[in-house]
């Protein structure tokens, strides 16, 4: 029982690595709060949580705080993509709470497909701008050949993405304990988790 809280021990770097992404969590939701460094929050998000995933001995709160004065430019062409899709997730979800019909059937298919088209862009477009140096233009291009050229990937990214939009909902009455798991930890842990099947991805593109 000692062992395990021995600073090398898994259960202490498994405890190490759930704080870094608290502390990640409340930085991004902070900073995205102030809107426009939304975009920013989340690249630099992504560059914290690839160094974790790569590295056991990274710095997430340093290599976070690093990379969000390197990143605002690059952020400022992915914002307005960010901001159209929070929107439309925002009209989808009161389209379906709402007691009557604010869109046609069709309407709101249309606007269900193209929120999950961006969705999938975005999902690796920030990655992208995270981890490679590259104009915004290919960076653009190269996120929409991967969503398509990796669609098992593309939908379980896609699925953790839309994660707090289902579960609110499909499960409204369990929507503030939700929210505060999201905001405490829900946003880094989802790249956490994103982040293993994109550095795969990645690394081929390395090679």
């Amino acid at each position: 029982m000692k062992g395990a809280f021995l600073p090398d021990s898994r259960f202490v770097r498994f405890l190490t690595k759930v704080c870094d992404l608290l502390l990640l969590n409340v930085l991004t939701v902070f900073l995205s709060l102030t809107v426009i460094a939304a975009g920013t929050a989340i690249i630099s998000l992504y560059t914290a949580v690839i160094k974790m995933r790569q590295e056991e001995d990274s710095e997430p709160i340093s290599c976070f705080l690093h990379a969000l004065r390197e990143n605002f430019s690059l952020s400022v062409p992915a914002a307005p993509l960010l901001f159209a899709d929070l929107l439309l997730l925002a009209l989808l979800r009161y389209a379906l709470i709402a007691e009557t019909l604010v869109f046609s059937p069709a309407a709101f298919v249309f606007l269900a497909i193209a929120a999950t088209f961006l969705t999938a862009l975005l999902s690796y477009l920030f990655p992208l701008l995270a981890r490679f140096e590259n104009t915004f233009p290919r960076h653009l291009a190269n996120a929409w050949r991967l969503a398509a050229a990796n669609l098992p990937v593309t939908f379980l990214l896609v699925t953790v993405n839309l994660l707090p939009l289902l579960l609110a909902v499909f499960l409204p009455g369990l929507f503030q304990l939700l929210a505060v798991f999201w905001l405490m930890i829900g946003v880094a842990a989802s790249a956490y988790l994103n982040s293993f099947y994109l550095c795969q991805i990645f690394d081929r593109l390395s090679k």
